[in-house]
């Protein structure tokens, strides 16, 4: 989850970093909108009622059907995560089958080709299976929190969409071999007329309907469901060091911490800090629903690096990494977060 969802996300713990723990202080949780939709509801629901008589059993009670509305929604959001997550299944099983197990098992391809066209096709595959018995048995909220640590794959996959475009181009036209034996695969009634050219981008396009159905479960999950914690929660997606590009003067190198709402900027505190040494002093907090985020160069996959700008309303980050491959998950994970 990402974008909208960060006005619901609720401030996570310290997390252990490289050499350290993060201290920083503990925020306040961000008021719940059902909270406040609740109260409201209740406020204008409620009036004194001494001296009066009760309503009638029949009568109308909003706050009732507020919640009935919310609940309606929850179940129709809830219903299309099962069965868009079952055909998802379906089809990365069908890829996993007929296009990496017999590549791999006829010699088709070396590994190296494989691992460059697919990517962890059959990591992300695994995550669903993981993934749909807590759908199929309602427990939403605690499968969305088992599914988040395999986002990784999905940065991981993004990361190498652009290779994957370009190996399958160039293998079609080079290798006689793989080129049939990929229309033969496409030719299965299973795949419904699609190439593998159509099939490859689908763990991106459900990372997309992930992120919305997410949405749609936490605006229509009140606070005393089960699987509110779970749904509303922030979510750590990376960390790592890299460099401050300033105006002027040498970047500086900072640690950085990526979750699924804020990235946050931190410093190392001295070695010989008496009570906190090893940990990490926070110097920004960054929201990422605000940011504007674009690759000021590191696309060729040159052995020099990169950099990424990231505009606030207020400032603008200059980050730069020797490591493009590095660098290139960064994007993608921000991407994610924005």
């Amino acid at each position: 989850p990402a974008g909208e969802l960060s006005r619901m996300l609720r401030p996570a713990r310290s997390l252990p970093a490289p050499g350290g723990v993060l201290a920083s202080p503990t925020a306040a949780p961000p008021p719940s909108g059902w909270g406040l939709n609740l109260r409201r509801a209740e406020a204008e629901g409620a009036g004194p009622q001494s001296g009066m008589e009760s309503p009638a059993p029949s009568a109308r009670c909003p706050l009732q059907e507020q919640r009935a509305r919310w609940e309606r929604k929850r179940a129709c959001t809830a219903r299309e995560l099962l069965e868009t997550e079952r055909r998802y299944q379906e089809q990365l099983g069908l890829v996993a089958t007929y296009f990496v197990g017999i590549l791999r098992a006829k010699g088709t391809l070396a590994p190296a080709e494989i691992q460059a066209l697919f990517g962890p096709w059959e990591l992300i595959y695994g995550a669903s299976q993981e993934l749909l018995p807590y759908l199929e048995e309602g427990h939403w909220g605690r499968g969305l929190e088992g599914f988040c640590p395999h986002l990784e794959l999905y940065v991981k996959f993004a990361a190498n969409s652009e290779r994957s475009r370009t190996t399958l181009q160039e293998l079609l036209k080079k290798s006689k071999r793989f080129r049939r034996c990929v229309r033969l695969q496409e030719g299965r009634p299973e795949f419904g007329g699609l190439q593998l050219q159509d099939l490859l981008p689908l763990p991106l396009e459900r990372l997309q309907q992930y992120e919305n159905l997410v949405i749609a479960l936490a605006e229509n999950t009140g606070p005393n469901s089960p699987d509110h914690q779970q749904l509303a929660r922030r979510w750590f997606l990376r960390q790592g060091w890299l460099l401050v590009v300033p105006p002027r003067g040498e970047p500086r190198p900072r640690m950085f911490f990526l979750f699924s709402d804020v990235l946050l900027m931190a410093k190392p505190r001295p070695p010989l800090h008496l009570l906190q040494s090893g940990t990490f002093a926070c110097r920004a907090l960054y929201p990422m629903s605000q940011c504007q985020l674009r690759r000021v160069f590191g696309h060729s996959g040159g052995p020099c690096g990169g950099l990424l700008s990231l505009s606030f309303p207020h400032e603008k980050l200059l980050l730069m990494s020797t490591d493009q491959d590095e660098l290139l998950q960064w994007y993608h994970s921000l991407t994610l977060a924005i």
